[in-house]
């Protein structure tokens, strides 16, 4: 298996030659690594496909923005300071990808059948540092003053982390994409709930949603569903 070496990169801006490159950069590293979780399905599919995996081809071709997208660069287990009251926000992938003359980015959240973290309420202690994350948070992606207890704090983290790196890298557009490796769509009604209230509805898996203006960024969300890779596909 081979790939452009400047292509994929872990975190530390060290190139990767193969899946199993990413590991080292695993929270729990090898206890990570496992054929049914989402960080071995997801190295598999964009390793495999030598670049973008053919889901999320599909699903740029669903934005004009988007048209003719290639992808110069892509880095694994991206981690996005969000601001000095927690911990960074870690991507499963980052992609930089070109499109005609502009730079977008698309913020990539891998899943098989894991959920995207506890619900608002549930991660809310009401403590300082949270309390002003949350505010930090609901500020940057102009949430407004409605309810937000039930939604999953992951998916404010990571939308606002892909907007952060857009961004940084002079990006006028940016996506983040749910890449799901699960038949039965775990996570999907938490990722719909979190679409409407942040504004950008998901009409359908395989479609980005409409973008929002925040800052010089066009923001949007999209769902992707991908089969899973078991060694001799």
């Amino acid at each position: 298996m081979t790939v452009l070496p400047q292509m994929f990169f872990g975190p530390n801006g060290s190139p990767l030659s193969r899946p199993e490159d990413i590991i080292e950069f695993l929270g729990k590293k090898e206890l990570h690594w496992k054929p049914d979780r989402s960080a071995y399905q997801t190295a598999y599919s964009w390793f495999l496909a030598k670049g973008l995996p053919d889901s999320i081809k599909d699903i740029l071709k669903t934005d004009s923005a988007f048209e003719g997208a290639v992808l110069p660069r892509a880095v694994f287990e991206k981690k996005t300071k969000i601001d000095s009251f927690g911990r960074e926000s870690q991507t499963d992938v980052l992609a930089f990808v070109k499109a005609g003359a502009k730079l977008a980015v698309l913020g990539v959240e891998a899943k098989v059948d894991e959920s995207f973290g506890p619900l608002v309420q549930e991660w809310n202690d009401y403590g300082s540092n949270r309390l002003r994350r949350l505010v930090g948070l609901l500020d940057r992606l102009e949430f407004g003053s409605m309810p937000i207890g039930r939604l999953r704090y992951q998916l404010f983290h990571r939308t606002a982390a892909t907007l952060i790196e857009a961004s940084n890298a002079g990006a006028s557009e940016a996506a983040l994409v749910v890449q799901s490796f699960d038949q039965n769509r775990a996570g999907f009604e938490d990722f719909i709930a979190f679409a409407d209230a942040f504004g950008t509805p998901i009409s359908a898996p395989g479609k980005l949603s409409q973008s929002k203006r925040l800052g010089d960024v066009n923001i949007r969300l999209g769902w992707t569903e991908n089969p899973i890779y078991s060694a001799g596909n």
